[in-house]
Order: C-alpha cells, then sequence, then structure tokens
C-alpha cells in the first residue's frame, strides 16, 4: 500500500505543554506563525524525534515560572474552543494575563487584542498609567498622566505608590504651572487657579511631553481657547 500523504492544510501538528501540573495540547501551526519565542524555539534543530518536547505527554515543552491561569488566558484569544466557537477573556484580570504573556512572547496580535480590550475596561487614569509602563503601551502614557493633571483631586499616597515618586512630583509640578500655564497651541498665557474645574478641560501633553521626554504631540486646536480668555485668573 502507497504511503499516506499529509494534507497541507489539515493535517494539524500539535505541540503539548506543561504547565503547574497540568498538560494542555494545542495546535503549534499559530503559536508558530504569531509568536517569533515560539517560531524560533520550534525552529531549534533536533536529534532523535522521541527526544523532542512537546511531541507527547510523556515528554512535554515545560514552561516554567508561567501561571496555568495566565496561560489559558492567552489560548483563549489564539484558539476557539473545542466547540468552535471564541471564548475570549472577560474582564480586566484575565485581559491582563493574556496581555502578560502576549507581551512577554511577542504575540503580536494578541497583544493588540488584549491592549483594546483593556483600554475600555480600565477607567482610572492611575491604572491606566502604571498598566501602560508594566507592558509597555506607549499610547496610553500622555493620555494617562494628561487626566491624572487634569483632575480636581489632589495627588494622594496611593496615588504615588502606583505612579513612583518620581513621576507623582512631575505631575505634580505640572499641575502647579497652571496658575500661569502658556497655552502652546495659542502662544498666549493661560491663567488658571490649580484645582479650578476648568482644569479637566486643559491639554498638559505638551508640558507633560516635555517634562517626561515624550514624543511631542500632534499640532490640534487647543480646547481651552474656546472656554477662557487668556487675560483672566480664577482663584
Amino acid at each position: 500500500m502507497d504511503a499516506s500523504s499529509k494534507h497541507g492544510r489539515f493535517y494539524v501538528t500539535t505541540v503539548t505543554f506543561l504547565v503547574e501540573d497540568c498538560l494542555l495540547r494545542v495546535p503549534r501551526g499559530p503559536l508558530q506563525a504569531q509568536s517569533s519565542v515560539f517560531r524560533d524555539m520550534f525552529l531549534l534543530p533536533v536529534g532523535d524525534q522521541e527526544e523532542v518536547e512537546g511531541l507527547s505527554d510523556a515528554k512535554p515543552v515545560r514552561l516554567e515560572d508561567v501561571k496555568l491561569g495566565d496561560f489559558e488566558q492567552l489560548l483563549k484569544v489564539l484558539f476557539p474552543g473545542p466547540d468552535g466557537k471564541q471564548e475570549l477573556p472577560d474582564g480586566y484580570a484575565q485581559w491582563t494575563s493574556a496581555l502578560k504573556l502576549a507581551t512577554l512572547w511577542e504575540f503580536d496580535d494578541a497583544r493588540k487584542a488584549a491592549v483594546k480590550a483593556l483600554k475600555a475596561l480600565v477607567v482610572s487614569p492611575v491604572d491606566k498609567f502604571a498598566l501602560a509602563m508594566q507592558y509597555d503601551i506607549k499610547d496610553w502614557v500622555p493620555p494617562a498622566l494628561n487626566a491624572i493633571a487634569q483632575r480636581p483631586e489632589p495627588i494622594g499616597v496611593g496615588d504615588v505608590d502606583r505612579l513612583g515618586l518620581d513621576v507623582a512630583l512631575k505631575i505634580a509640578s505640572v499641575r502647579e504651572q497652571a496658575h500661569v500655564y502658556s497655552d502652546h497651541y495659542k502662544g498666549e498665557s493661560v491663567r488658571l487657579g490649580p484645582r479650578h474645574p476648568l482644569l479637566q478641560n486643559f491639554d498638559f501633553t505638551p508640558t507633560i511631553c516635555t517634562m517626561f521626554k515624550l514624543p511631542a504631540p500632534p499640532q490640534l486646536p487647543s480646547p481651552v481657547k474656546q472656554i477662557i480668555h487668556p487675560d483672566r485668573y480664577w482663584e
């Protein structure tokens, strides 16, 4: 009998992982296609097939220092469930787990999906900044810092714990500059009391980008010039 050929699309190669004493077997193709880390791992030269990790339950790929719960959430993003339906992570904690491993293993599409989901879930600008710094979400940093500077509440001890002392002091400095603030867009001085409600509509982004050495913001119309006169002062 002639040897059967393997279909190029519908013959799936799987890989077995061991995470916290639990075996998981998933298709290898998406891991290899979407992650440079796994692609490099799977392309490493091997000797005897019986010694290759991941081909059987007896010799799985051991993912050390990886939590099973985190790995499960990443797999939800990468693969549909047994019924063929996609069961995505649910809520902040699960999406953060997916983001953690997607970032670690360079799953770019999964990381983008996690960032998009978390953007809608994370309300606090302090939490957004902390998450952005932890997982290198550069686009979140200026808006989060701007929102912290705009809020009427002073910088508290809890904020310092999340932001770090250096960041908290810089934001406090930005807020104090609201006494006499140069409108980056209009080229005039805007005078505001540091706790006035209008601060919630003031764009501190240019000063924040300068102070934190971030890329300069795009030249957009200033929201301030539409609501206040630059020569007035509010206590």
